[in-house]
């Protein structure tokens, strides 16, 4: 399972405050396309603790840094699928618990750049 990307984001509409022209604080954005993003906004970009979700129905619950995914999170796929842990520029990196929804297949260890990485419990 691959990560979705964030790509160029063009807000449709937007709910929330705004401090001199920029989203700041608590917002809701719908993106042309029919993505959305629930959560907390800083000079006009993702940033702090939000949702993001994309019109397929996959979403990211976790930290934002200046529209990217970091640190810490958990992405759920629409077949159940879930990730869980650090995240780096928007995929897994570092340590983290996958779980499919279609097969007994989970991993608990290090990932790099997306991908599983050394051993795994």
């Amino acid at each position: 399972y691959k990560e979705p990307v964030l790509t160029e984001v063009t807000v449709k509409s937007y709910e929330g405050e705004k401090v001199r022209g920029f989203y700041e604080g608590e917002g809701f954005a719908y993106f042309e396309g029919g993505n959305t993003y629930k959560g907390m906004f800083s000079e006009g970009l993702m940033h702090g603790q939000g949702t993001y979700t994309w019109a397929d129905g996959v979403k990211y619950e976790g930290t934002f840094v200046k529209n990217v995914q970091m640190f810490n999170g958990w992405y759920t796929w629409n077949d159940g699928s879930v990730y869980e842990g650090s995240i780096k520029n928007g995929v897994r990196h570092g340590f983290g618990f996958f779980r499919s929804g279609t097969h007994p297949v989970s991993y608990v260890g290090y990932w790099c750049k997306g991908k599983r990485h050394g051993k795994a419990s």
